[in-house]
């Protein structure tokens, strides 16, 4: 398997190189190594204000471009059947070396003054067309209005003598063309969401003194400015008095209501509406052309606009870098320093060789290697198996320069935890499914932005393909599948012929728990007692996995340091851990395997017997587990209580004589110099910083309390493992039980379908998602505190070189 061979341990080795390029041959030089993604380069004007760099005007001049082409993708994305064509990513636009940046700025001036001049007159004809469509509607709307209400008065003379309101009744509008009152009206369209408003409105200002009617338009009117589809409503005030008709006027213009002039007979009504017809005929097939010039516009457009985005974009990533080198006036040339892989030199060098004969330079670009002036990045070599899992350590923390990696042993131990907590082969078989589903559409789904809840998993798609498998795995030790037993190798107990006791034939089960205990009267009892001794063994073994790391650790440390912190830390560690909680490992085995049914006694209870060992060290515990055992006990209780002072107190008096002889080897002129590790750097005081042993002694204080505290605390968080497994197993039992089999023994075929619709929801909605959302989070929490905190300091820094491919994948945002 190739993750196998991806060398996880540590981050791969760094230089920090030194560049030397002439000002001809640095964009070339600057492309190159982009393409390669393999050199972090350090700010050398981090004081300089980004105005007063080097090409600041050349990165201004990619930002106008890179606005002109956003203006071009939203044009294009309004045009629903073009924005099909756009790309994905700027990945899968092609490339074309040819481009110059100077034709395409020349382009886009002009391709934006065309677009701007086209929607501009679109913007108007539609304008004008909607104008044209309302006014159709209201002589329209107008003329039924007029028809349902004969007696009203078609005239625009007032009578200032009427004072009823308009609204009093509805027969009230009809008196009014006996009584001879002539009355104005005001039609328009307006929005229809707005309509309420608008004669809650007229009510309010008149006083009731109007009627109004109103009609939906049945076809949506396309707002010329958006391009949306909106809603209008055609509608007519009637009312008395010209105070009221420039009280209503305003009140429909601060609503956006377009007034129309609408004759007061019918015949005029009539011819107006053919004219009408008429004009919008013409102004339908002058719009449509306008559409249609506009689409092959943006068709020519869209064939290229990734590809000059993706140009623009590299481009400006070049001078952006550019930026971050010195200039040197006086050779003309650019100066950089950066950070590369020391397996990666080579490379590095057959591109800056390229580059320069790519540029025509007459003098080459100069590499060399130099002296590190501060911590180097942390950089993993990683695939798409390993990915996901060294992203779960570095949301914890990056690992510092050459630190061991976690991600090593999360690959196994995480899904290993998580199936322990979810372990059900039925559920796991589920699980397995979707994760092979996701990995079946990796090509497919691959660099698409997808949904939250389906980016997650599909990121983590090998991830949840191993949790899978642990969870089968462990689901056969427990011997589950939905919460019942498999009896794969015929159970070793025997039910006596009164049928109330079992007789067990002296043989072991072959593989994981025997199905009888599954429904047995004392099944929760014996699964707690196993599951809890389960945790307690896997939480003591991880967390001596993480002890020896930090072994790991400190061998790659340099000088004394190296060896204070093995006898001083590791050591004492190791011996508290396994005195007291390896010891009780200890005893579980060997209760495991002794055979006390043979004898006829019941076995000891081991809980009792640790704590047993600190109240009583010198009493021999009734019964004893082996010859011995008190004396094991006592010498294993001094071992614990004589390695805490050892972790406290030799390591501040060791710092301060190393740090006294550096002082000495100072004043004398011996002093020469050596590697330290950050710990001796930080805590020691080296390099001229006043040695501090109060803090120092105190800081220590604090990481021994940390560790023996943390010994017992850490200890009992793995019994989340049984709590969350027992869990699991009790509410697929319930599920199982009362609402699948209970409905399918009730003999109605309808009531066994429902309950089978329930279970499944039910499983899928709680056991597979919240459940194991669970499951996952309790594993993380155990690998960041449980286990990382016994030797991962995660303070270190990402190597983020200057890559096309991050930058076009939207991995980099400072560019």
């Amino acid at each position: 398997m190739s993750f196998i061979k991806t060398p996880l341990w540590r981050s791969a080795p760094m230089q920090m190189v030194q560049l030397f390029v002439q000002i001809e041959a640095a964009h070339d030089t600057v492309d190159e190594l982009g393409k390669l993604g393999l050199i972090q380069f350090k700010d050398h004007n981090k004081d300089v204000n980004s105005f007063q760099r080097y090409f600041v005007n050349e990165v201004k001049r990619c930002d106008e471009m890179e606005r002109k082409l956003k203006y071009f993708e939203d044009q294009i994305r309004k045009e629903k059947r073009i924005e099909k064509l756009l790309p994905d990513s700027l990945l899968d636009a092609e490339e074309d070396d040819t481009l110059q940046m100077d034709e395409l700025e020349g382009r886009f001036d002009e391709l934006e003054k065309e677009l701007k001049q086209v929607n501009t007159n679109q913007e108007m004809l539609q304008r004008n067309y909607n104008e044209l469509i309302e006014l159709r509607h209201v002589l329209t709307k107008d003329a039924v209005f007029f028809q349902e209400n004969p007696n009203l008065v078609e005239s625009h003379q007032l009578d200032h003598s009427a004072k009823s309101p308009l609204l009093q009744d509805n027969d009230n509008i009809l008196d009014t063309g006996k009584q001879g009152v002539k009355l104005g009206f005001i039609t328009g369209v307006m929005n229809t969401d707005k309509m309420q408003q608008f004669q809650r409105s007229l009510w309010r200002t008149t006083r009731g003194n109007n009627y109004v009617k109103d009609a939906r338009i049945e076809e949506d009117i396309i707002d010329p400015h958006t391009g949306e589809d909106t809603a209008k409503t055609v509608f007519i005030v009637f009312f008395q008095g010209e105070r009221l008709q420039q009280k209503i006027k305003k009140i429909c213009e601060s609503f956006g209501a377009n007034i129309y002039d609408c004759p007061d007979n019918s015949f005029e009504r009539s011819n107006l509406l053919q004219k009408v017809s008429v004009r919008i005929t013409d102004l339908t097939e002058v719009l449509n052309r306008s559409k249609e010039h506009k689409k092959q516009l943006l068709l020519n457009i869209v064939a290229k606009v990734f590809t000059w985005k993706k140009k623009v974009v590299k481009e400006k990533s070049i001078y952006h870098t550019m930026n971050l080198f010195d200039y040197d006036v006086g050779r003309k040339c650019l100066i950089a320093k950066g950070w590369c892989p020391k397996s990666s030199i080579e490379t590095i060098q057959f591109a800056l060789r390229a580059a320069t004969t790519r540029s025509g330079a007459l003098v080459p670009s100069v590499l060399s290697i130099i002296k590190p002036e501060d911590e180097p990045p942390t950089h993993f070599e990683t695939n798409k198996y390993t990915r996901s899992f060294q992203e779960i350590v570095n949301a914890y923390g990056m690992a510092h320069y050459r630190e061991v990696n976690p991600a090593v042993m999360t690959i196994v131990t995480f899904p290993f935890l998580f199936g322990v907590m979810f372990g059900d082969v039925g559920h796991g078989i589920l699980l397995l499914a979707a994760s092979l589903a996701l990995i079946g559409l990796e090509k497919k789904l691959a660099g698409k932005k997808l949904n939250e809840l389906i980016q997650m998993p599909f990121d983590g798609r090998y991830v949840l393909f191993l949790m899978s498998l642990f969870s089968i795995y462990v689901g056969f030790i427990y011997n589950e599948c939905f919460s019942i037993p498999m009896n794969l190798f015929g159970s070793k107990w025997t039910l006596a012929d009164n049928g109330t006791t079992y007789t067990y034939d002296q043989k072991t089960y072959p593989f994981g728990v025997d199905p009888v205990w599954k429904g047995a009267p004392n099944e929760l009892e014996y699964y707690n007692s196993f599951k809890m001794k389960l945790s307690v063994i896997f939480g003591i073994v991880q967390m001596t996995l993480g002890i020896v790391f930090s072994l790991f650790n400190y061998l790659n440390q340099k000088g004394t340091i190296k060896w204070i912190n093995i006898f001083t830390q590791f050591i004492p560690q190791v011996i508290f851990l396994w005195a007291i909680f390896g010891y009780m490992c200890f005893l579980i085995f060997l209760k495991w395997g002794y055979n006390y049914r043979a004898d006829l006694i019941d076995p000891p209870f081991i809980l009792p017997l640790i704590i047993d060992m600190f109240l009583q060290p010198t009493t021999a515990p009734e019964p004893q587990l082996f010859g011995g055992q008190h004396i094991v006990q006592y010498i294993l209780l001094i071992l614990a209580f004589a390695s805490v002072p050892i972790m406290l107190l030799p390591k501040p008096f060791l710092l301060k004589r190393i740090h006294e002889q550096e002082v000495l080897a100072k004043q004398s002129g011996h002093h020469h110099e050596e590697e330290h590790d950050d710990e001796a750097l930080v805590i020691g005081g080296h390099d001229g910083e006043e040695f501090e042993f109060g803090e120092i002694f105190v800081h220590q204080v604090i990481h021994t309390i940390e560790f023996v505290l943390g010994a017992i605390s850490n200890t009992a968080s793995y019994l989340r493992l049984w709590a969350l497994s027992l869990a699991h197993s009790e509410l697929s039992s319930v599920f199982w039980e009362r609402v699948l089999i209970a409905q399918v023994e009730s003999g109605n075929p309808a009531l066994a379908f429902i309950g089978f619709c329930v279970w499944f929801a039910a499983t899928v909605a709680v056991l597979l998602l919240m459940e194991s959302l669970s499951a996952f989070l309790h594993a993380l929490r155990l690998h960041w505190v449980e286990f990382q905190n016994k030797f991962y300091l995660g303070n270190g820094y990402r190597f983020t070189p200057f890559s096309y491919s991050k930058i076009l994948s939207g991995e980099e945002d400072d560019v």
